[in-house]
């Protein structure tokens, strides 16, 4: 059983549309403006920015996590593990789990064929 290190649709589109858009507002003048004129001084630019700042800081520190648990694992491909991680946040850790135990149960699977297979054989 192969484990895809990408999260569901639904969560790849919120934090395209959701990081996207809070980017967007944090970086660009035009669009900050058009939002204050919409909604009004209730949330402040530098709360967006900060929310902004914190959310890449915890992506970049899950993904040493994954990066770390994945090579002292032995898992495939532990910086592609990573980058999915620092781009699709959390969902991805535990996709690694998953991953893992349909590992695990696929070995055992294999020994116990083998084992199937010498007892037919005796």
């Amino acid at each position: 059983m192969s484990v895809r290190r990408k999260p569901s649709l639904l969560w790849r589109i919120f934090v395209i549309v959701g990081m996207g858009s809070l980017l967007a507002l944090s970086v660009n003048d035009d669009i900050w403006e058009q939002f204050e004129s919409t909604v009004g001084d209730t949330v402040p630019r530098t709360r967006i920015q900060a929310i902004v700042a914190a959310t890449f800081g915890l992506h970049v520190l899950e993904a040493m996590l994954v990066w770390r648990s994945a090579r002292r694992n032995g898992d495939a491909g532990p910086f592609r593990w990573a980058l999915a991680t620092l781009v699709w946040g959390f969902p991805v850790g535990r996709r690694l789990k998953k991953s893992r135990k349909a590992q695990a149960l696929a070995v055992e699977a294999v020994a116990m064929a083998d084992e199937a297979t010498a007892l037919a054989a005796a």
